[in-house]
């Protein structure tokens, strides 16, 4: 048998849903919003996925060969398809990167609001985002073949 809603009921349980839409965090919508605008704006849709492969946050079993003279990156994190590798070690003040195989390359990083800037690399592969981005980001490129290249989304 059905339920028939009275006007109560139903205005109750709509006030109830607009409560809940408004506990979303505000970080996620922007997200969302994001990568919906991403999936329409972004030339390279079809770019391959460079996948996170490895976050020092989530390693707390690693026991480090630093010495007191080194200083240990506050994280690192390594995103890698069949075409590169991402490595990247977040340090006090920047985001050092480097792209591997090593070539002279433009790194796009991109951010939630649409902005973005290129950072070049060095004839080793390297590369520094200073400051550290405050809002999350991806990176993409372009191999030497043309193969469009793009991390998932990073929050630090």
């Amino acid at each position: 048998m059905a339920h028939h809603w009275d006007d109560d009921e139903l205005l109750a349980e709509l006030a109830e849903a607009l409560r809940a839409a408004d506990e979303v965090p505000p970080e996620l919508i922007e997200m969302g919003d994001a990568i919906f605008a991403w999936k329409f704006t972004w030339s390279d849709a079809d770019a391959e996925l460079a996948a996170l492969t490895y976050d020092s946050e989530f390693d707390a079993g690693r026991v480090g060969a630093l010495t007191r003279e080194e200083s240990a990156p506050l994280r690192a994190l390594t995103f890698a398809c069949p075409e590169l590798t991402f490595e990247l070690e977040i340090t006090q003040d920047a985001v050092l990167g480097q792209v591997i195989p090593y070539r002279v390359m433009d790194v796009r990083v991109r951010f939630l609001s649409g902005e973005e800037f290129v950072a070049t690399t060095d004839e080793v592969g390297c590369f520094t985002l200073r400051p550290i981005p405050a809002a999350p980001f991806y990176l993409q490129c372009r191999t030497e073949n043309g193969t469009a290249v793009a991390t998932h989304w990073i929050t630090l």
